[in-house]
């Protein structure tokens, strides 16, 4: 089995306002192995990405298993260890978008809050491990 190419880097996208979205992440009772009509490609197990679980085609940064449960088993224990978290990108297809019956309803701003640079960047998570394991 060969490995699916490494997407090429991409120039950064500026991005004016990014709600805080989160993608389901699925518990390992919850993954199905394939369909009897099904024929996969291999197993894999995704535990961070925009989209994770047990996938039985290529297509994201992944480890191969060579059957459906060693990769669940792989899932598994990444998720019993609080490792797996789905990242969709901004505007891509899995980033979950709001109601249309919704209306856009500005948040309430604390005027007591401070708004210095430090304070803005504290509020955001260390990707650097994430990042590390693509």
């Amino acid at each position: 089995m060969s490995t699916p190419p490494h997407p090429q880097p991409q120039a950064l996208q500026t991005v004016t306002q990014t709600p805080c979205q989160v993608t389901a992440v699925l518990k390992p009772s919850d993954i199905r192995p394939p369909r009897a009509d099904e024929v996969p490609e291999g197993f894999w197990a995704i535990t961070v990405g925009q989209e994770v679980g047990v996938f039985y085609r290529c297509g994201n940064v992944q480890k191969g298993y060579p059957s459906f449960q060693q990769a669940l088993t792989a899932y598994a224990v990444k998720y019993d260890e609080g490792r797996v978290r789905a990242v969709p990108l901004p505007g891509g297809p899995f980033w979950p978008s709001p109601p249309e019956s919704s209306p856009n309803i500005p948040s309430p701003v604390d005027s007591s809050a401070s708004s210095d640079s430090h304070d803005l960047w504290s509020q955001l998570e260390d990707l650097t491990e994430t990042m590390s394991q693509l």
